[in-house]
């Protein structure tokens, strides 16, 4: 059975397909579409006309996908921009016009449910309690839990794309990129629910996350991956906080063009991903973890998995 899976986020696009087996899955086809959706929604409410462009187009692609790949189920969410847009209505109606696919804005609780479901394929929760953080463009979300489930969740409107659009629409401010960030995540917190102690681990997903991982553990020649790889996401890292330490206060003193030189990033992400990983350090100080977990999961391995376990695939 396949099932294609695509997740429109605030950055961008990422459609995946996976053929089912009686025990696992395998990916076989993968596509990254750098459009920007929370452009100008977080500073202006709404999505522009280049961008509702850019997007359908995407979509008419992964339709063309889906019918040559023969795949029998696809669900398509959209996050934090979408869900905010005055005018997502009429975007949401021409990708369908379009594309004939619907497209879901889904609340931060589903996300945070989707991505439990993705980490708990890939690492054991039995050990303790695990908080678990995934960024996207537009906002984080925050959850403490087990190998029981969810025990608390939050989802903050705080994200790369927001924060940077925020700080470029903030005129006659001179803060840095580094001082406009930690002031976005004062409010971030984690409070353990009914006093218990506090989570055991951390892990952290989102594409920014495994761009982190590859560079933080010696690997930036992986960084720019293809746009179309087949290959199963990799196992989960574990970076320690020192090496994401180091790994920020390089990214700290390189200008946009130079990261994308010395590490081959694309442009999009060159921009998000020093925010992101000051993000993922905040929530790792507040964890009073010593490393960050990144287990290549996300929301669209959780969309994958919640279609095959409701048609009893495992």
């Amino acid at each position: 059975m396949r099932i294609a899976a695509i997740d429109a986020g605030s950055n961008a696009i990422r459609f995946v397909v996976a053929e089912f087996g009686e025990h696992a899955y395998k990916v076989i086809a993968r596509l990254r579409v750098p459009v920007r959706l929370g452009h100008r929604v977080f500073t202006r409410g709404a999505l522009d006309d280049d961008t509702m462009d850019r997007a359908v187009a995407a979509f008419r692609r992964f339709r063309a996908e889906v019918d040559r790949l023969g795949v029998s189920r696809l669900r398509a969410v959209a996050t934090s921009a979408t869900r905010e847009a005055s005018n997502r209505d009429g975007f949401l109606d021409r990708i369908r016009v379009e594309s004939d696919i619907d497209l879901e804005p889904i609340t931060g609780e589903e996300e945070a449910r989707l991505v439990h479901l993705a980490v708990s394929r890939r690492i054991d929760l039995s050990q303790g309690r695990w908080i678990l953080v995934d960024l996207g463009g537009g906002s984080i979300e925050v959850s403490l839990v087990d190998d029981t489930g969810i025990l608390w969740s939050h989802s903050y409107k705080v994200g790369t794309v927001r924060l940077l659009e925020t700080l470029a629409a903030a005129k006659g401010c001179h803060d840095t990129v580094r001082q406009w960030v930690e002031r976005g995540l004062r409010h971030l917190t984690i409070p353990p629910p009914d006093g218990h102690p506090g989570p055991a681990a951390f892990a952290a997903t989102g594409g920014n996350a495994e761009a982190l991982a590859r560079l933080a553990l010696g690997n930036p020649a992986q960084l720019a991956r293809p746009q179309d790889a087949s290959s199963v996401a990799g196992a989960a890292q574990a970076i320690p906080v020192s090496r994401l330490d180091d790994v920020i206060r390089t990214l700290a003193a390189m200008t946009e063009a130079q990261r994308i030189e010395r590490f081959r990033l694309r442009p999009d992400r060159a921009d998000v991903i020093l925010p992101a990983a000051l993000v993922y350090r905040h929530f790792a100080a507040l964890a009073h973890s010593n490393q960050m977990v990144v287990p290549s999961v996300g929301v669209k391995e959780g969309v994958l998995l919640d279609m095959a376990t409701s048609v009893g695939t495992p």
